[in-house]
């Protein structure tokens, strides 16, 4: 069986040779086809890549479809933004993140990505997460690799960019081991420490050392090293100590970050708010062994639904735990841009929380992008903006309790039994004549209490911090808060800051009534219940929804 039973014929081997020939024959002509780039699969490696990073339609496969997706791409646009998305973007630009978009086209110059530096770049949602410290064009958005800096000997140095007393902007500020550092070659040009910041340990007296530094710049790479980490983007920072901080604080950021605003350069959103002096919790640190019981957290002011509605894009409050975090690790930090508000350090100097306010200037429709992010939180449709502009609609908002926004923490005032039921009396009536009328109690659900404010038109209350809720309001030529004092008492607190978004404000001392620019002197509240005359309460709402 092994063995060949006769030789190959001669037709046999002509065959072998003929297949050996081609054989050889084929290989040579493939060989020389892939040496000159003129086979076909080299020829679909070598196929040109498009402006769009693709290779022309008659190449691809579908695995490229299924990792590039399928849709069209256009030069200059958001590769993938369907219509719907796009409107989407622009809604959110226009309003959530309308920190300065007010130029016209600034939606539609975003989708398309015209004109922005990397500093400006942003992702799909319109969160910022560019570089916002340099104003390098070059930059584009940030990776894991940027959130570290080598700086070598050349420390960065620190840019005054805003500056009143208490209430500062910085560019490249410098954190290491508890302290913050102002890296500059001129350091007499830089305001002095007790003007940027307060002792962390009594902020009735300046920065020691360990808390505030003007360090010059032939002393930095000695302090600070060769490298270290870096924090993005825009950070407010309230030095105040727990006592101090209220509903004026965050709005106080607000308005000395908004002083940067101008109609060709929109800002970006903040991104994080740091309380140093503030702890995460502000009852007694419980036995770690009962898990039984809640712990109150320490109040910034701002109710926690409302700080999460009106500032989407901040990543969450930073307590003085988180603030140590950083001074644990012994690396230096850099903040691109830090937004920082101190009130021992304004008050040193003869001022107060308002100098934002006051000594600097700022568009009247600072506060727009936190209204407008309220809104949408509380899917108010244009239906109800609408009917909000009609100023038809009045909040009352009670407190009898006496209590502040933080339910035990802040005093504020409130009205007589006797006086208080005549005001509810006197709404009925305003009711009867056509006027929506929203009673909000102490114990009203949030949600409850914000869309009425949000609608309303009139605001009224007793002094307090209860009235934060009113910067809400829809800007109209109606828009009115209504503080109650007692006699003998005004705290101005509330008119500034309703002057600035250019509402209108009503003082009751008692039966007297103050608008425009007579306002009894700043007296504080000696703890009495405030009387009023309702009638007269009930006749000012009238005029203030007769407006036009």
């Amino acid at each position: 069986m092994g063995q060949w039973t006769s030789p190959p014929t001669r037709r046999e081997l002509s065959l072998l040779v003929f297949c050996v020939a081609i054989f050889i024959l084929a290989y040579n002509i493939d060989a020389s086809l892939r040496l000159v780039g003129l086979s076909a699969p080299h020829a679909t490696l070598s196929a040109p890549i498009g402006p769009d990073g693709r290779r022309p339609e008659a190449y691809r496969d579908g695995l490229e479809d299924e990792i590039f997706g399928e849709w069209d791409w256009e030069a200059g646009r958001i590769a993938g933004v369907k219509a719907a998305e796009e409107t989407r973007i622009k809604g959110a630009v226009g309003k959530a993140k309308g920190w300065g978009s007010s130029a016209k086209g600034w939606e539609d110059r975003y989708v398309h990505g015209e004109g922005l530096t990397g500093r400006m770049a942003m992702w799909l949602q319109g969160v910022g997460e560019g570089r916002y410290g340099q104003l390098d064009a070059e930059l584009g958005l940030t990776s894991v690799n940027d959130e570290s800096l080598k700086w070598g000997e050349n420390v960065p140095r620190t840019t005054v960019v805003k500056h009143v007393p208490g209430y500062t902007i910085l560019d490249n500020v410098m954190f290491a081991f508890g302290t913050l550092f102002v890296v500059s070659d001129e350091p007499d040009s830089m305001p002095p420490a007790e003007e940027l910041g307060s002792s962390l340990v009594d902020h009735s007296q300046p920065p020691r050392d360990i808390d505030w530094q003007i360090l010059p710049g032939w002393n930095a790479l000695s302090k600070l090293g060769t490298y270290g980490g870096r924090i993005h983007g825009v950070t407010l920072m309230s030095y105040d100590d727990p006592q101090s901080t209220d509903a004026r604080t965050i709005l106080a950021l607000q308005r000395l970050y908004s002083t940067l605003n101008d109609s060709s350069t929109p800002l970006s959103p903040p991104h994080r708010l740091v309380f140093p002096s503030v702890p995460t919790f502000s009852d007694k640190k419980p036995d770690p062994d009962d898990g039984a019981i809640p712990r109150r957290r320490s109040s910034v002011g701002i109710h926690p639904y409302t700080f999460k509605a009106a500032y989407p894009s901040l990543a969450g409050a930073l307590f003085s735990e988180d603030y140590d975090d950083f001074v644990g690790m012994n690396t230096p930090v850099m903040f691109d841009r830090l937004v920082i508000a101190d009130r021992g350090a304004s008050a040193r100097r003869g001022g107060d929380w308002a100098r934002p306010f006051t000594d600097m200037q700022a568009d009247v429709a600072w506060f727009e992008p936190a209204r407008r992010a309220m809104e949408d939180a509380l899917a108010l449709g244009e239906a109800e903006r609408g009917r909000a502009g009609l100023g038809k609609e009045v909040t009352y908002l009670v407190n009898q309790r006496g209590l502040g926004l933080d339910a035990g923490v802040r005093p504020a005032g409130r009205l007589r039994d006797e006086d208080h039921k005549a005001l509810l009396e006197a709404l009925k009536g305003l009711r009867r004549s056509g006027v929506h009328v929203n009673v909000i109690e102490e114990t009203t659900p949030w949600a409850e209490r914000m869309r009425a404010v949000v609608r309303s038109a009139v605001t009224i209350g007793t002094f307090g911090d209860h009235l934060s809720d009113a910067v809400f309001m829809r800007p109209s030529l109606q828009t009115t808060l209504i503080e109650l004092f007692p006699s003998g008492t005004y705290i101005r607190d509330w008119q500034v800051v309703m002057r600035s978004m250019g509402h209108n404000y009503i003082a009751f001392q008692s039966e007297q009534k103050f608008s425009g620019d007579s306002m009894p002197a700043v007296s504080l509240s000696n703890g009495e219940d405030v009387h009023i005359d309702a009638k007269a309460v009930v006749r000012a709402i009238k005029e203030e929804l007769a407006r036009r």
